[in-house]
C-alpha cells in the first residue's frame, strides 16, 4: 500500500513537473515569436539578425537555437502557425485555393510583408515562395487523389502546376503592397481565382487529350 503511494505520487511529480517545461517552452517561443513580429514591423526581414531576436524577446542565443534552426526556420515556423490554415483547399473549384482570409490578413499587416518582400528582404521572398509551393502542392495533391493525373509520368506537370499557383499568389501579395492597393480581400481573390483557375483548366484539357 505504501510502495502504491510512493509510485502514485512519483508519477504526479513527473507529470507535474512535464507540465510545467512544456508550459515553460511554450512561453519562450511566445515570446521569440513574438519579438521577431515586432520587429517586422520596424526593419526588413533582411535587416533582422538572430541577436536582435534574442535581445528583444530577453533570451539567450542557445535558447533560440533550442527552438528554431535559423531565422529562416523561424519564419516557416511563423507561416505553417499563421498563414497555412488561411489558405484554404477548394477541391471542386478551378482555382485550388481560398485565400480570401489571407489577403485579409495582408492587408491588416502590410508592413510586415513588406519587410518580408520588398527591399532589403534579403532571404524572405524565397522562403516564402517555398511555404506557398508547399501548401499549394498539398492543396492539388488533395484535388487530384482520385483522379488520372496521378499517373506515372505526371509528376513535372503537377510540379510546374505547384509553381505557377503559388508563383500567381506571390504576385498578387507583392503587387498589392507595393501598390499601398485599396482592393478588397474578395477582390483579391477573384482576380487570384481567374488568373489561376484559367491556368489549370488548359492544364486539365491538355492532360484530358494525352490520356
Amino acid at each position: 500500500m505504501t510502495l502504491t503511494k510512493h509510485k502514485s505520487a512519483s508519477v504526479s511529480d513527473v507529470d507535474r513537473n512535464r507540465g510545467k517545461t512544456d508550459l515553460r517552452v511554450a512561453r519562450t517561443r511566445q515570446q521569440i515569436d513574438a519579438a521577431f513580429v515586432e520587429l517586422l514591423h520596424r526593419r526588413a526581414y533582411g535587416n533582422i539578425r538572430v541577436s536582435d531576436i534574442t535581445r528583444k524577446a530577453g533570451v539567450g542565443r542557445a535558447t533560440f537555437y533550442a527552438h528554431y534552426s535559423s531565422k529562416d526556420d523561424l519564419l516557416r515556423s511563423q507561416f505553417m502557425q499563421i498563414v497555412a490554415p488561411m489558405l484554404v483547399t477548394k477541391p471542386r473549384d478551378p482555382c485550388p485555393l481560398d485565400a480570401s482570409a489571407f489577403f485579409a490578413h495582408v492587408q491588416t499587416a502590410p508592413r510586415i510583408y513588406r519587410a518580408l518582400m520588398g527591399a532589403g528582404a534579403g532571404s524572405g521572398p524565397r522562403i516564402l515562395r517555398e511555404c506557398f509551393e508547399q501548401r499549394v502542392g498539398q492543396s492539388l495533391a488533395l484535388r487530384e487523389e482520385n483522379s488520372q493525373a496521378l499517373r506515372a509520368g505526371f509528376d513535372i506537370q503537377r510540379a510546374v502546376a505547384t509553381r505557377f499557383v503559388a508563383s500567381s499568389l506571390f504576385a498578387v501579395i507583392e503587387c498589392f503592397v507595393e501598390a499601398n492597393a485599396s482592393e478588397s480581400p474578395e477582390g483579391l481573390q477573384a482576380m487570384f481565382g481567374d488568373l489561376v483557375g484559367g491556368g489549370l483548366a488548359g492544364r486539365g484539357a491538355r492532360s484530358k487529350q494525352g490520356g
